[in-house]
């Protein structure tokens, strides 16, 4: 891993105490976003298709959710000053783990007779739109923030 040391200043800045806690706030924001999507799906689902179809939804759109707070969780679980190969494996971990944890809550509601896949994998989907437009915001202020310091 001795790729990680090819930009210590960076590193060090990216682990640092004030990071984690703007990381923290940014993690919040995605969940919080892809929950309020997920909603909105579940609420459209349940009036055009009723009661199981929102449900559907909702469990959907709680698999995409789950998965994103567990892989934050991972990420963001250190404190100031955590080197960056600790960073880098809590990272590859939380990855495994959401995609474990995706795949096994996919194939659990597939096979259940009581979800109807299309609502389900549609708020599931809708997720996605949370986390692109969180990893979108806060790529920009990363870059401005990166870019003043080093000008």
């Amino acid at each position: 891993m001795t790729w990680l040391f090819c930009c210590p200043d960076e590193l060090s800045e990216a682990l640092s105490n004030a990071d984690i806690q703007q990381g923290r706030r940014q993690a919040l924001a995605v969940v919080l976003g892809q929950a309020m999507l997920g909603a909105i799906v579940a609420i459209a689902c349940l009036a055009v298709w009723g009661p199981r179809a929102g449900a559907s939804a909702l469990f959907g759109a709680g698999i995409g959710i789950a998965a994103t707070t567990l892989m934050a969780l991972a990420m963001l679980r250190h404190g100031d000053g955590v080197g960056a190969e600790r960073a880098v494996l809590s990272f590859v971990i939380g990855w495994l783990v959401k995609v474990g944890f995706t795949v096994a809550m996919l194939v659990v509601a597939l096979r259940s007779p009581k979800v109807e896949p299309l609502p389900m994998l549609a708020a599931y989907a809708i997720t996605f739109v949370g986390y692109w437009i969180g990893a979108a915001r806060s790529g920009g202020s990363t870059q401005q923030r990166t870019m003043g310091r080093s000008g």
